[in-house]
C-alpha cells in the first residue's frame, strides 16, 4: 500500500506528464550573442518573461526589489490583458494582414526597380 507521501508523488508526476510542453522562447537580433555576453541576467528575465507571455502564464520577472516585482507583473498583466481584447476584436489580425499588404507592395516595388537596372 502507498504512502501518502508516494501518493502525491504520483499526483505530480501524472499531471506533469499530461501538461502540453512549454515552448522556450529565445530572443534573438543581431549582435545579440554579445549583449548576452554582457547582461546574461537581462537576457534570462526577458526570455523567462517572454515564454510566460506566449504560454499564457503568470507572470513571474523575479526582480530582488518586492515593490519593482509587483510593478512590473501588474503592468505585464495589463498589457496581456489589451492585448487578448485587440485580439478578440480582431486589430491585431488586421494589423498582420497590413503588414503583409506593406511588404508585398514593397517587394513588387524593388522588382520593377530591378527589372529597369
Amino acid at each position: 500500500m502507498m504512502n501518502d507521501e508516494e501518493i502525491k508523488n504520483e499526483e505530480t508526476t501524472t499531471q506533469e506528464s499530461t501538461e502540453t510542453p512549454k515552448e522556450k522562447v529565445k530572443i534573438e537580433f543581431p549582435y545579440s550573442e554579445v549583449v548576452r555576453e554582457k547582461a546574461p541576467k537581462v537576457f534570462d528575465v526577458a526570455e523567462n518573461v517572454a515564454t510566460q507571455w506566449k504560454n499564457d502564464e503568470k507572470f513571474e520577472v523575479g526582480l530582488s526589489n518586492p515593490y519593482a516585482e509587483v510593478a512590473a507583473v501588474k503592468a505585464l498583466e495589463k498589457a496581456k490583458e489589451v492585448e487578448k481584447k485587440l485580439e478578440e476584436k480582431g486589430v491585431i489580425s488586421m494589423a498582420k494582414m497590413g503588414v503583409q499588404i506593406a511588404q508585398l507592395q514593397v517587394q513588387s516595388i524593388l522588382s520593377k526597380f530591378n527589372k529597369k537596372s
